[in-house]
This record gives C-alpha cells, sequence and structure tokens, in this order.
C-alpha cells in the first residue's frame, strides 16, 4: 500500500492513543501517600492527584511549556493558564476560532477542553482528541494549577 501526503498528523495521533492506553495505570501510582485532602476547604491539593497530574502532562508537554516562555513549542505557554483569558498568551499563535471566543480559563472551562477541546472550540487547531476520564481530567488540571 502506497501512501501519499503528510503522515505526521497520522504519527501524532498514534502517539496520543498510546499515550491514553496508559493513563488507566496512572490512577493506581503512589497508593502510599495519604488519602485526598479538601482543596476547596483551603488545604492543599491531594499529593496522589497532583503526582497523577505531573504524569499526564506528558501528553502536553510536546506542544506546551510550563514556563511563560514557550521556546519552540508549537503551543501557548501553561504556566498561569488557570484564570488566564483564552488566547492571551504572548507570542503564541492562535486558531481563528479560539481567537474569536471571551472566556477565562477556568477549571470548568479546562475541564469542557480537556474532555473534548474540538467540540468546545469548533475549528481549533489542537489535534488533541480529549483525555475521557473525569478523574483523569481533574488530576491534570490540579497539576496545571501548581504552573
Amino acid at each position: 500500500m502506497k501512501f501519499s501526503g503528510n503522515t505526521r498528523p497520522i504519527a501524532a495521533g498514534a502517539l496520543c492513543a498510546a499515550l491514553l492506553c496508559g493513563t488507566a495505570a496512572l490512577s493506581f501510582a503512589d497508593q502510599d501517600v495519604p488519602p485526598e485532602q479538601d482543596a476547596a476547604a483551603g488545604e492543599t491539593p491531594d499529593p496522589r492527584l497532583l503526582a497523577q497530574g505531573k504524569r499526564l502532562y506528558i501528553l502536553c508537554q510536546a506542544c506546551h511549556a510550563t514556563e511563560a516562555d514557550p521556546g519552540d513549542k508549537i503551543g501557548p505557554h501553561l504556566a498561569g493558564i488557570v484564570n488566564r483569558p483564552v488566547a492571551s498568551a504572548e507570542g503564541s499563535v492562535y486558531s481563528d476560532a479560539l481567537r474569536a471566543e471571551d472566556f477565562v480559563w477556568s477549571e470548568e472551562n479546562l475541564d469542557l477542553w480537556l474532555r473534548r477541546p474540538a467540540e468546545m472550540v469548533p475549528g481549533t487547531s489542537m489535534s488533541f482528541a480529549g483525555l475521557p476520564g473525569e478523574e483523569l481530567r481533574r488530576a491534570l488540571i490540579a497539576y496545571l494549577n501548581t504552573l
């Protein structure tokens, strides 16, 4: 069989699929850490949740930096993403669809985005298909809160 055109999106999709298949195991790691604490009550987030979120960040790091200087990353940096206005990171390139939006990256909006970016903002250039598990998204958002 002969393929023509750019196979890079296929390779990227296969990598993301492979990584997502392995995310189920992430929820069982770090069982020796104390149980979850109530972050809403002003206490520190559960260390297991943060550790899981940091491991999930592997899904993001190819395109997004954790520091305010994105370097050669294709996507905007994620430092301070929680409660930052959409499409506002200086020096980043955004799709017309994302620039047309008017919201902040609240935890609720991040959850919607991480579930299915193209469903939340049709026309986005972000190729990430989404993170299906609510617990996984919660862990990743907890980690993003630390950046």
